[in-house]
């Protein structure tokens, strides 16, 4: 199988926060009752911090591609659920929630103009499904997670669920199948995780070889599955809180959540992490509707 050394990035594709975000993540109303109920977002706030994050990938050698926000996809600033890029060749995917496959135009046309038409396949499946931010490559394998389709869906910044029984779905690993096809040089394991947290929430690339886990027992028993199935060695990085694992690995530096956010995790990064630059950045806003660094970002 083909392996490489991760982390190394030319390109950033971003995309603007619309102000429906903020409107779409209100509070739920009185009465009302959701699974996924969100914090209001302060909007500014998370522009702000949003600005701060695109500024910091330039200051680490990234070219920033921006796409203009679409009031109509209050979550298409979280331009990683729609792509997976890796050595020049896109897999645009198809997210579980259909309302956002409206943003999956722009960047397909992004991603062909600076790819090559050629170099970008689609998932046109309409029986599968796959979410980007389900997917974690570490430079040597690709680990994708697999669940119930459309009942147990990734959470989605935008999503509303009110709470009704609904007949399990089946497993659907169609997507994982598909990813496998487009990147045929690379392992693909599917890691079975139940619940609708993305597996990005769990876990997230601190390094080369080095995964970072929250300490907490949903991430503990994904971790579990890594080391079972990887068909490499990774040094695991266990932080006490779990939105620590928000970070990201750019040109030689990580990328993390600032100590206030974070405080305990952040001397274990220091102490852990001590050949690593680190480059500190907030993210408590943009937190609220679960969104990771990683989520703002197609990385080329």
């Amino acid at each position: 199988m083909a392996d490489r050394t991760y982390g190394g990035f030319t390109t950033a594709i971003v995309r603007e926060i619309p102000g429906s975000l903020a409107g779409d993540a209100a509070p739920p109303a009185e009465g009302e009752e959701r699974e996924d109920a969100v914090q209001a977002v302060d909007l500014q706030k998370a522009r702000d911090e949003w600005t701060t994050y695109v500024d910091t990938l330039r200051t680490l050698g990234l070219r920033v591609i921006t796409i203009p926000a679409d009031e109509e996809c209050p979550g298409c600033a979280f331009v990683a659920d729609t792509a997976v890029v890796v050595d020049g060749i896109a897999f645009i995917t198809r997210p579980t929630n259909p309302d956002r496959r409206k943003e999956l135009k722009a960047v397909k046309e992004v991603l062909e103009a600076q790819l090559g038409v050629g170099n970008v396949a689609e998932l046109r499946d309409i029986e599968a499904t796959l979410d980007g931010r389900d997917v974690l490559f570490t430079g040597r394998e690709f680990f994708v997670r697999v669940t119930e389709s459309n009942n147990n869906a990734p959470q989605s910044p935008t999503r509303r669920t009110t709470r009704k029984k609904e007949k399990p779905a089946p497993k659907n690993d169609a997507g994982a199948r598909l990813l496998a096809r487009v990147f045929p040089d690379f392992q693909v394991t599917s890691l079975y995780i139940q619940g609708d947290r993305p597996l990005q929430s769990y876990l997230s690339m601190a390094g080369p070889d080095i995964i970072a886990a929250g300490e907490g027992e949903d991430a503990q028993r994904v971790i579990e599955q890594i080391i079972e199935k990887a068909e490499y060695k990774y040094k695991v990085l266990c932080l006490p809180e779990d939105s620590a694992v928000d970070c990201v690995f750019v040109n030689g530096s990580l990328v993390h959540r600032t100590q206030e956010e974070i405080p305990k995790s952040t001397e274990v990064i220091e102490a852990k992490l001590t050949d690593l630059k680190k480059v500190i950045v907030p993210n408590s806003e943009l937190a609220k509707v679960g969104a990771t660094l990683s989520a703002l970002t197609v990385f080329i």
